[in-house]
This record gives structure tokens, C-alpha cells and sequence, in this order.
């Protein structure tokens, strides 16, 4: 164990902070570009050229489209947003706060475990962590130690979460955290991807929090158990387990 906070706990470390200071796509246009351009040439340049364009882009593609049309993958370790005033607290991601976008086919009932969209977040007022463009999961968070962490920093059941779904690799960790003098001990637990190589992981994504920077997202591998992470927010000793 590390005396630095894991980064997947800083969502909960600006609890005790906040404590301490009380045109469519047009798919379908009828471009029926009829020229009736009759060049009639007798010596004078007769050109009838009635150019008709019956081009009134007519679309009946039906297609609202915008930026923030969602990815046809919502799983876990896709990609992710939050909307609403509980995403944050004093500029810190809450990774099960707010209203989650783009995590539709992550359960909401998994026993032990909260769905969550976990966040990029670089400051001064928690730990940080690398998320390009959000990450999809499930979590839970057990702590022991001093109540001024503790008590806002569990999440789920953390001993009734025993697994994660088919298919999908829990990672778990422990870190001591300590905080204006306050020590405690967090474990945390994940359900995230697995993975088979580079190139599987979102690798190409930038940062938009960070100014664009790449992402650091990777397959990891543990133990003989691939998985896309970002290596910044695990300590030496996490442990992996494949479903």
C-alpha cells in the first residue's frame, strides 16, 4: 500500500473538503439536376438552357443528427458523461452522482456494486484521475479509518460484491489515504473490459479535460488477465479477477 489516495477515491475526498468548509443530414435529396440545355448552334449561340433543378433536398431521411447522439455502445468501459448539478462537488467528478449518460447497458441492480461513470479530474483538492471521455463501471467502496473520510467515502456493499458480469474483469485495490492529518484505509472494487491487444482499448481518444492530450488507456495484463485501464490509477498491488 501507497500513502497516497488512489485515484478512483478522489470523487470522495471533496466530501470531507466541502465538510470542512461548511441542419440534417440530407440522406435522402433528390438531386434531379434536368438540364434541358438544347445548344442549338446556327452560327448564333441559341442556348435554352432551362436549367430545371428540381433540387429541393428533400430529406426524408428522418435523421435528428447532433453531436451528442449517444454511442451505440453503453456497456462497461464505454464512454461516458454526467448531467446535473450533483455530477460535481467544488470541481470533482462524483462518479455515481448526477444523471450518467452513455452507461445504459450497465446494470443498476448488480448486487454489492453502483453503476458509475468514472471521470478525468487533475487538482488540488483530491487525488487525480484518468478517464478520457468518461468510463463506464460498476464500484464499490469500502473504507476504515477516520470518520472524516469514511463516512462519505463508501460506496455499494464492498463485501457483498462478489463478482462482475460475464464476460468482464473486477480489479481491486487498497491504498491508505490521509487528509489534513485524517488516515483511513479504502478498497475499492471494478468491473472493467478485458481485452485481447493494443488497439482495443481506446487508445486514439484525447482528453477533452486536459486540453486534448492523449489518453493513456491501455491492455493491461495481470496475472495472465487482459484489460483496458488507465495504468495512473491503480497502486503496485491491485489484483484482477476474469468472469
Amino acid at each position: 500500500m501507497r500513502k497516497t489516495a488512489l485515484p478512483l477515491i478522489s470523487a470522495f475526498l471533496f466530501l470531507f473538503f466541502s465538510a470542512a468548509c461548511g441542419d440534417d443530414g440530407g440522406n435522402g435529396e433528390n438531386n434531379n439536376n434536368e438540364t434541358d440545355a438544347a445548344v442549338e448552334f446556327d452560327g448564333d449561340v441559341d442556348v435554352d438552357a432551362d436549367v430545371d433543378v428540381d433540387a429541393g433536398e428533400e430529406s426524408d431521411a428522418g435523421e435528428d443528427i447532433d453531436a451528442g447522439e449517444p454511442d451505440e455502445n453503453q456497456g462497461i468501459g464505454s464512454g461516458c458523461s454526467c448531467s446535473g448539478e450533483e455530477c460535481e462537488q467544488m470541481g470533482v467528478p462524483v462518479p455515481n452522482g448526477g444523471t450518467i449518460n452513455g452507461c445504459d447497458d450497465v446494470p443498476t441492480d448488480w448486487t454489492g456494486a453502483e453503476r458509475v461513470c468514472l471521470r478525468t479530474y487533475e487538482g488540488d483538492i483530491a487525488n487525480n484521475t484518468y478517464f478520457a471521455n468518461g468510463y463506464c463501471s460498476l464500484m464499490a467502496v469500502a473504507c476504515e479509518g477516520s470518520g472524516i473520510i469514511c463516512n462519505n467515502a463508501v460506496m455499494g456493499d464492498y463485501d457483498n460484491m462478489s463478482e462482475c458480469p460475464e464476460g468482464t474483469v473486477m480489479v481491486t485495490d487498497t491504498v491508505l489515504v490521509n487528509v489534513m492529518g485524517s488516515e483511513a484505509t479504502i478498497q475499492n472494487k471494478n468491473c472493467v473490459i478485458p481485452c485481447e491487444a493494443t488497439g482495443d482499448c481506446r487508445e486514439d481518444e484525447l482528453d477533452p479535460v486536459l486540453e486534448n492530450a492523449p489518453t493513456q488507456y491501455e491492455c493491461m495484463e495481470k496475472d495472465g488477465i487482459k484489460f483496458c485501464f488507465d495504468p495512473r490509477n491503480l497502486s503496485e498491488d491491485y489484483s484482477v479477477t476474469a468472469f
